[in-house]
């Protein structure tokens, strides 16, 4: 007898409809209609309620029912198998919150210490901001170091550093020279320099930058000027970007 036939045999017994017996249960009249007709099964909790209610051990409700106990093998199967996928997913999540928390406490102490740092900098080596929003201040009478109003990125752009580490450097000469400069980082700089806005000397062709004596001759400088002209670029650029 399978566990269909089972259940009529109970209900008889204690003479209780097909809707009693549904309430009792907590389901409709429906579902018992079908677990009579063998269309599907109960779950596992509503068997032991069953053996509950009416004084039934579980091995007489499912003995005998061999399609129906191979179904509530698969439906634990598969509850285990779903339940390990959802642990897997949840220590996932956590891993991705815990990591994304202490990003944030990272980021939040980063971006305090760097914009403090920056406008110290600012204020100790007399920058103005002027109308472009970019800061400089006059190193010497003729030469003007510049910084862009440097603001941390975003929390979700994933970075602990300004974007644009620059530094830029501006040296007028009494005959009409214009120098300038730009360091993409400590020691790395790029100088041209122009007249009559023609381009009369770049350092693109020395390949060791530090070759002052090369670099002196291809930009028609006197070395001691250039000389001091990067060591204040290379002693601002740290100031500012390397703490």
């Amino acid at each position: 007898m399978n566990l269909g036939d089972k259940l009529i045999k109970l209900r008889k017994e204690n003479k209780i409809s097909q809707e009693e017996f549904a309430e009792k249960l907590g389901v409709s009249r429906q579902t018992v209609s079908n677990w009579e007709n063998y269309k599907n099964y109960p779950d596992i909790s509503t068997i032991v309620k069953i053996s509950e209610l009416y004084n039934i051990s579980l091995d007489v409700l499912l003995k005998g029912d061999l399609e129906m106990i191979n179904n509530l093998d698969t439906k634990i199967k598969n509850s285990k198998k779903y339940k390990n996928i959802l642990l897997v997913i949840g220590i996932c999540l956590l891993i991705i919150l815990g990591s994304f928390f202490l990003y944030t406490v990272k980021y939040t102490s980063t971006k305090k210490k760097l914009e403090s740092n920056f406008s110290r900098v600012l204020k100790a080596n007399n920058f103005k901001k002027n109308n472009d929003g970019y800061y400089f201040t006059k190193y010497q009478e003729k030469i003007v170091f510049g910084v862009p109003n440097q603001k941390m990125p975003g929390l979700l752009d994933f970075s602990l550093h300004f974007h644009n580490m620059v530094l830029y450097c501006d040296r007028y000469y009494e005959d009409s020279r214009h120098l300038e400069g730009i360091w993409n980082n400590y020691d790395d700089y790029n100088f041209t320099i122009e007249k009559d806005e023609m381009i009369i000397g770049s350092s693109a062709s020395i390949k060791k930058k530090n070759d002052i004596a090369k670099l002196s001759d291809e930009l028609k400088i006197e070395r001691q000027d250039l000389e001091e002209i990067i060591t204040k670029g290379n002693q601002l650029y740290k100031e500012f970007y390397k703490n």
